[in-house]
């Protein structure tokens, strides 16, 4: 499925600016999830890496990837930004240098035309004249935190559009699809939705609601607080065993550019006994989890919130086999990763991937103060008729 636009008329005034929820067709490249998007004057198509765990977009720029500064190792061959090559860029006047976890980006800001479909808006975005990503199958990233982290002052898509009153919605909308490792270079069945959300089409029963929490007073990147895991498995005589572990409280943050699920060094050891895992055995290569031993007979529940308003969700073990552990085809990566730091759990496509989700700023559609949003992070289990990537 190409990007997709459909307009809707906010008013029968041709003053008043056009609201639009954007369809964009999810391409898997070596187990990247990218959008397209067309940027400059003539546009060339960028592919980018949406993530949640961060605020401005960047894209790489052509003379860094031609001094090399850019080193690229994804077998991706990738669209270098240009503004010499395009009539409607110019540079702000900031820069910014962004570290990420997985590597660090650099350059000066730069406003320009974004095109998805016949819809163009004005974007600002970092074009990187450095970049340590070389694994990154895409040409960037875009960001879909808040806007209270941007760098360079290059603002979000959502809020730029928010802010142009050019969406139908404060909110976007992920369904992964089924492929999860490559889509042969063009999109699959998954979909990013920006300005509305699909659960109507995506999504069996009620969704989940989990409330965003503030950091130092204001929205940062998507995250709440988690309560509990709960392990369930079935024993050999069929006896069903559930077993608690008290994160008490722990900060949680919903990422989207995460390729794994991280939890505090206590909670994943007793996480992992609850099912009848040793993660220490795992990690001294003692035992090799098999991709058999990711069935239905196991599974979690990940409680969100407060205490008062407590939201599960629950997630059966063969949703979380993910082949290629050990550099066997047999064997599955562990679940759960240790993440050291106490008091923080990182949530990322592993868990993401099998649940539609969407994201709502709990706005207006044109709101651009920070201090007026109410957002929530919201997760519907798939229909029959949509299946999670494998």
């Amino acid at each position: 499925m190409s990007p997709v636009t459909r307009l809707f008329s906010a008013a029968a005034v041709a003053s008043v600016a056009t609201a639009a929820v954007l369809d964009l067709g999810i391409i898997v490249d070596n187990g990247y999830k990218v959008v397209e998007f067309g940027i400059g004057t003539p546009a060339k198509t960028f592919r980018l890496l949406f993530d949640t765990g961060s605020s401005s977009s960047w894209a790489t720029d052509s003379q860094c990837l031609a001094k090399g500064n850019c080193n690229n190792g994804s077998g991706y061959d990738r669209t270098g930004y240009s503004i010499n090559a395009s009539t409607s860029g110019h540079y702000t006047g900031e820069s910014a240098v962004i570290p990420y976890l997985g590597g660090d980006v650099a350059g000066p800001t730069v406003a320009e035309k974004w095109t998805v479909g016949n819809f163009t808006w004005d974007q600002s975005f970092i074009a990187a004249n450095e970049s340590n990503w070389a694994a990154l199958a895409a040409d960037g990233f875009m960001g879909l935190g808040f806007s209270s982290i941007i760098d360079g002052g290059a603002n979000t898509v959502v809020e730029t559009l928010m802010a142009e009153n050019r969406l139908d919605a404060a909110k976007f909308g992920i369904y992964y699809g089924t492929e999860a490792k490559n889509t042969s270079g063009v999109p699959g069945d998954g979909v990013l939705t920006i300005g509305g959300s699909r659960e109507d089409e995506y999504v069996e029963g009620d969704l989940v609601t989990i409330p965003i929490t503030r950091v130092d007073g204001t929205y940062d990147v998507w995250r709440s607080t988690i309560l509990k895991v709960n392990g369930t498995r079935t024993t050999s005589n069929g006896s069903v065993i559930e077993t608690e572990t008290d994160f008490d409280q722990a900060r949680v943050v919903f990422d989207t550019g995460a390729g794994s699920i991280t939890l505090p060094t206590k909670q994943n050891l007793a996480v992992y006994e609850s099912i009848g895992m040793n993660y220490t055995k795992i990690l001294k290569g003692e035992h090799i989890p098999l991709c058999s031993e990711f069935n239905s007979s196991w599974s979690f529940k990940f409680t969100f919130g407060d205490y008062r308003y407590p939201q599960t969700i629950e997630i059966p073990g063969d949703q979380l086999a993910r082949p290629g552990f050990a550099y066997r085809d047999d064997a599955c990566w562990p679940p759960f990763e240790d993440g050291a730091q106490s008091g923080f759990v990182l949530i990322g496509t592993p868990l993401l991937r099998n649940f539609y989700t969407v994201w709502d700023y709990g706005s207006a559609a044109n709101e651009t103060v920070i201090g007026k949003f109410d957002p929530t992070l919201s997760f519907g289990y798939l229909n029959n008729k949509t299946t999670a990537a494998k």
